[in-house]
């Protein structure tokens, strides 16, 4: 069958187009989209500076790019083993298989779990991955009663940890960024304190609220060379802190941590999703989070756009005007 699909053809260039789906496998399932995330980390295919680098998704590696991975949907055909799932049933999960922002989506069954909630306005909210990508930090950092933990960055992704962090039974939650709303989100959220980094010294003012000792959990979520060195600069020395890399970073990083990893001595811990020992578990458990209300993602989505829309989208998900936290793509509107 064809569906429609929003191909990136060129830097900053979608074009919408018919697309001929392969036939379904017998693991796969076709998912009418409800909607699909847009994610920052697909800003450098956006822009094109990805587009062929060695190593990349198959999704980048030429153009058109098929950009979009936080798909949640409806199954509307399944394959002769899938088992698992219904006709009818709302799915979401690690959907890596193609062009997400789309009419319609292959995925393997094995790749999606259903989601729990029966309120159709809400399942539109369900975007898995993101989801799954909390809960894999979470598991990895194992926190102790009593950690100071420190999250660089108040974007989308930094807010959904913050919400979960701050059920822990941490003595500081410390939040660094410089968009006044989100820092105001922060402390709703549960964050201890919250610096605006350009209006004063993050570093110091961390150092002076922990007595000098730095944070047990040292989160990046800011994707830069300078939000990486404070990380890793607060990290607490010689007591096998934690350095939690999450961001995206660009190939051409002038920053070395060299030092900061010898003498500071922390445990680095990547946290990407593909870097979880358990996927599908972390997925299923990030989607009873949300089910549960530990994560704000009705507050957070703030951006909704149609397929024909998505230049806009990600035009704004560059300049985060008017309230953007997190937008998605709604193929049917």
């Amino acid at each position: 069958m064809k569906t429609l699909s929003a191909l990136l053809t060129n830097p900053k260039t979608f074009e919408l187009a018919e697309v001929e789906l392969d036939p379904l496998k017998k693991n796969e399932v076709l998912i009418d989209v409800l909607a699909c995330g847009i994610c920052s980390t697909e800003l450098a295919a956006y822009d094109g500076s990805i587009i062929g680098t060695p190593g990349v998704s198959f999704r980048y590696k030429s153009f058109p790019a098929y950009l979009g991975h936080e798909v949640v949907g409806y199954v509307l055909e399944k394959g002769s083993e899938v088992e698992r799932f219904d006709i009818g049933d709302c799915v979401t999960g690690l959907t890596y298989s193609g062009c997400g922002f789309s009419k319609h989506f292959i995925e393997k069954e094995d790749a999606l779990v259903k989601v729990p909630d029966h309120n159709k306005n809400k399942q539109k909210l369900y975007i898995g991955e993101p989801l799954m990508a909390t809960t894999n930090i979470l598991n990895q950092i194992n926190i102790t009663f009593g950690d100071t933990a420190v999250v660089v960055g108040d974007g989308f992704m930094s807010l959904l940890l913050i919400s979960a962090l701050s059920k822990y039974p941490l003595e500081h939650l410390i939040v660094v960024g410089h968009h006044d709303a989100r820092l105001k989100l922060a402390s709703k959220y549960g964050a201890t304190t919250t610096i605006n980094s350009k209006i004063e010294n993050a570093w110091k003012s961390i150092m002076e609220i922990t007595s000098e000792q730095g944070a047990d959990i040292s989160i990046d979520y800011g994707g830069n060379s300078e939000s990486l060195k404070l990380a890793a600069s607060i990290a607490k020395p010689k007591q096998r802190s934690k350095l939690i890399l999450a961001s995206s970073y660009s190939n051409e990083m002038p920053f070395s941590i060299g030092n900061y990893l010898q003498n500071r001595a922390p445990i680095l811990i990547p946290a990407y999703p593909n870097q979880s020992p358990n996927k599908m578990k972390d997925l299923t458990r990030g989607l009873w989070g949300l089910a549960s209300g530990l994560f704000p993602m009705e507050e957070l989505m703030t951006h909704e756009y149609k397929l024909e829309e998505i230049t806009n989208a990600f035009e704004d998900c560059i300049t985060r005007k008017n309230g953007y936290i997190k937008g998605i793509i709604l193929p049917h509107d």
